[in-house]
């Protein structure tokens, strides 16, 4: 086999699911696990509300990448366990949802990245709008709202009544317990969104110029420099581009699948940023 041939192979292998990505349900441990023992020691007093309304805001941003992982059918080659670890990892923000909703209005993106049909666009792409990065979320619910044909493969029955019930749920905690579900469900999940906006959506298409459709390469990002670093505080996100190329890689196997093909990849002109740089170099 040639090196070209090896890494086609390789990479035919790295796009098939795994029977269980481990990372992806660990991270989803963790993160619910550390967002009980966050609510626990604040209950207690052990530690003050804002204090846990942080915490409880980096667990919520560990928790969309395995949902987004989720929404790619990239967790598992069990269907069913993709589903149940899109609905776990999305429990915080709608409770009992399926996470349908995020999977579909995530595949917008893909499809019409840096467009004006892209969810993501508008608020990712402007720095005033820099306050709403937190509730990104809410903005889809306004998207769909608006033009719910444009999402055919939601039934806007079945969103409203999910939203119906998860915000029931939620209200129905904030009339119990006010305080604490403002430090350690609303402050936090402002902070998590805002981290998951950061790192999903601003930094790996920044600056939101070039189309999907015009040239896949630059319409995402490389974040190139300081991996030991990057690669875990972004969780593998410095590798956006490879997603964008190949989405159902699991999050985990990123850099390997960019360095499979990577000679290949870099005679496409893709856009690279260095580490802490904003913009591809031409």
């Amino acid at each position: 086999m040639t090196s070209e041939a090896e890494g086609l192979a390789v990479l035919s292998y790295l796009r098939k699911p795994p029977l269980v990505s481990w990372p992806a349900i660990f991270l989803m441990l963790a993160g619910h696990g550390g967002t009980i023992l966050t609510w626990v020691l604040c209950l207690k007093g052990i530690w003050p509300l804002w204090f846990g309304g942080i915490v409880n805001g980096i667990m919520a941003y560990l928790l969309f990448t395995p949902s987004h992982d989720a929404m790619h059918r990239s967790v598992s080659s069990l269907p069913w366990l993709n589903e149940l670890v899109l609905r776990i990892s999305t429990a915080l923000a709608v409770p009992f949802g399926k996470g349908h909703f995020f999977r579909v209005m995530h595949m917008q993106h893909h499809r019409f990245t840096n467009e004006e049909n892209d969810p993501d666009h508008t608020l990712a792409s402007q720095f005033k709008m820099i306050p709403l990065w937190g509730i990104w979320p809410f903005l889809y619910i306004i998207t769909f709202a608006k033009n719910p044909e444009n999402f055919p493969g939601l039934k806007p029955k079945e969103v409203w009544t999910e939203l119906a019930i998860g915000f029931t749920i939620i209200g129905a905690f904030f009339l119990w317990i006010p305080l604490e579900m403002f430090w350690l469900w609303l402050v936090a999940l402002y902070i998590g969104f805002f981290l998951m906006c950061l790192v999903f959506m601003v930094l790996p298409h920044y600056p939101h110029t070039v189309r999907e459709s015009d040239d896949p390469y630059r319409a995402s990002l490389i974040r190139k420099g300081h991996e030991w670093l990057l690669t875990p505080v972004l969780l593998y996100q410095n590798y956006h581009l490879v997603h964008h190329l190949y989405p159902t890689v699991p999050f985990y196997l990123y850099g390997k699948a960019w360095k499979a093909r990577e000679a290949f990849h870099e005679s496409n002109n893709p856009g690279i940023v260095p580490a802490f740089g904003l913009g591809a170099k031409d």
